[in-house]
């Protein structure tokens, strides 16, 4: 079987390996599944996963890359924009386009006369809903949806710090452990996996704790400006292409 028609599960295993084990896993289990071991172009792009895979990347460069993924599929995109001919400059010449492209879109004017009705009854989702852009709305809506696989158990408090365990179950033998701390006092959350510095929204291991935790507003430093709806903003071209040094 050819890996391009595999595209939707080779994006899966991109964006939902939240740690470079994972990765290493799932990478492994997708290339016995479909005997594709002996594929010369995954191998070489398996060899260069440092410069590509965001887990990878110490959520540096991905730095919003999920903002595209309102209104296309995710394996569409990871098709757009990484083929077996484009290097990694070309790639993120593309994305900047993209990206100025979408944000026109967000923009529209129609834009602030609609509201996406909420996933669930959680007041932080409602927060969000209110503030957020509806293509980081849909993002974040995601991982409230997802927040229902995961079991929340606190395993150790000080005064105003506790720390917890973010289970979730992939199969029968098969857990992903996240470790997430709250503090009560400043309402900072922090999860072992760091998605917040990179795709600028809380994940669902850290609003599985704030739900445990009864929280019904998130601070402010958790809703990004560039994301808030009242504001305009223009893409700026950071001619990323230009400055790296690949």
């Amino acid at each position: 079987m050819h890996a391009k028609n595999n595209s939707p599960l080779v994006s899966h295993v991109i964006w939902s390996s939240y740690t470079k084990d994972t990765f290493d896993r799932n990478w492994n289990d997708f290339l016995t599944k479909y005997g594709l071991g002996g594929n010369k172009w995954l191998s070489e792009l398996y060899e260069d996963r440092h410069i590509w895979i965001p887990v990878y990347l110490d959520h540096h460069f991905w730095t919003k890359m999920r903002s595209t993924q309102g209104s296309e599929s995710m394996h569409s995109f990871v098709n757009k924009f990484i083929t077996r001919n484009s290097s990694l400059r070309q790639f993120v010449k593309q994305y900047d386009n993209c990206l100025a492209s979408r944000e026109q879109t967000e923009f529209d004017v129609a834009y602030f006369h609609t509201r996406i009705p909420c996933a669930t009854k959680s007041a932080i989702e409602a927060q969000f809903q209110h503030v957020y852009t509806h293509e980081k709305f849909r993002e974040v809506q995601a991982q409230f949806r997802d927040k229902v696989n995961y079991t929340t158990r606190s395993m150790h408090s000080t005064l105003c710090l506790t720390i917890y365990e973010v289970i979730e179950q992939v199969s029968n033998s098969t857990f992903n452990k996240f470790f997430v701390t709250y503090n009560t006092v400043s309402q900072e959350v922090k999860c072992q996996c760091l998605l917040f510095k990179s795709r600028d929204i809380l994940y669902c291991h850290s609003l599985s704790v704030l739900s445990f935790e009864r929280v019904d507003n998130v601070a402010p430093k958790y809703i990004l400006e560039c994301w808030r709806k009242n504001i305009k903003r223009r893409h700026t071209h950071t001619s990323r292409a230009a400055k790296m040094s690949l």
